[in-house]
C-alpha cells in the first residue's frame, strides 16, 4: 500500500516568502527493518541555463565582499538534512567518506612504496549507482539515501529547485519512502538549505513525529 501525505514540513516563519511544502510518498510493504542506510551527498541536475547547479553561477561576490559561495549545493542541503535523518532515528554511513582503496605497488629507489590511484572514482559516492548498491550490500545496509536537487526554469526569468529525496531499496532499486520540496531560489544559500530542512522534517513528520521541533502546518 502506498500513501502519499501533503504537510508542509519547515516550522512556520513570520516571512513574505511561503514556507515550502513537503509532499512524502510512502511504500509501506517496501519499509526496512533497519534505519542504518548509506547517504549519498546531493546531486544536482539542471533544467535550465547551464552553469545553476553551481551556487557561485548565480554570481559571485567582488573579492573580499560577501560569502563565499560553495562549490556544490550539497554543502547547504546535506548538513541540515542529515541533522534531520539522524532526529528520525537513522544511522547514516557517508559514501562520501568511503575511500576506495585501489592502490598499486611500485619500487622506488629500491623501496616498495603503495601508490594510491589517481585517475577513477576516489570514494564510493562517485561510483555508478549500481556499484554503490553493491557496495551497501556488502556493508549488510538494505537501503541507500538518494537526495537530488533538479533546477527546473520559472516565471519571471527565475528558476526554481526541487530537492527530491529518496530511500532506495538496495536489492530492488525501488524507493521504500520518497520526500519531495520546491521552492523559487531567492537565495543561493538561504534556500537550498529552507529546502533541506522541508524535506527533513517531513521524514520527521511521517517516520518520527515525536521528534518534530514545532507546529507542522
Amino acid at each position: 500500500m502506498t500513501r502519499v501525505v501533503p504537510l508542509s514540513a519547515i516550522l512556520w516563519v513570520a516571512c513574505v516568502q511561503q514556507a515550502p511544502h513537503a509532499t512524502v510518498v510512502v511504500h509501506a510493504d517496501r519499509q526496512p527493518a533497519s534505519h542504518a542506510v548509506l547517504v549519498l551527498p546531493t546531486a544536482c541536475i539542471t533544467l535550465a541555463s547551464l552553469g545553476l547547479c553551481s551556487p557561485a553561477g548565480y554570481g559571485a561576490s567582488s573579492p573580499g565582499v560577501g560569502p563565499v559561495l560553495a562549490t556544490s549545493f550539497a554543502d547547504y542541503i546535506d548538513p541540515a538534512l542529515r541533522l534531520k535523518l539522524e532526529l528520525a532515528g537513522f544511522t547514516l554511513a557517508e559514501a562520501a567518506a568511503m575511500r576506495l582503496t585501489t592502490a598499486d605497488r611500485v619500487d622506488l629507489d629500491g623501496e616498495r612504496r603503495v601508490a594510491e590511484a589517481t585517475a577513477g572514482p576516489q570514494t564510493v559516492a562517485e561510483l555508478p549507482i549500481d556499484d554503490v548498491r553493491a557496495v551497501a550490500s556488502s556493508l549488510a545496509l538494505a537501503s541507500i539515501l538518494v537526495p537530488r536537487l533538479t533546477i527546473h526554469p520559472a516565471e519571471h526569468g527565475q528558476v526554481r529547485g526541487e530537492l527530491v529525496v529518496a530511500l532506495v531499496d538496495v536489492a530492488t532499486n525501488q524507493p521504500r519512502w520518497t520526500v519531495t520540496c520546491t521552492e523559487i531560489m531567492y537565495d543561493v544559500t538561504e534556500t537550498p538549505n529552507r529546502l533541506a530542512n522541508c524535506a527533513g522534517n517531513g521524514v520527521l513528520a511521517v517516520l518520527a513525529p515525536e521528534n518534530l521541533i514545532g507546529r507542522a502546518l
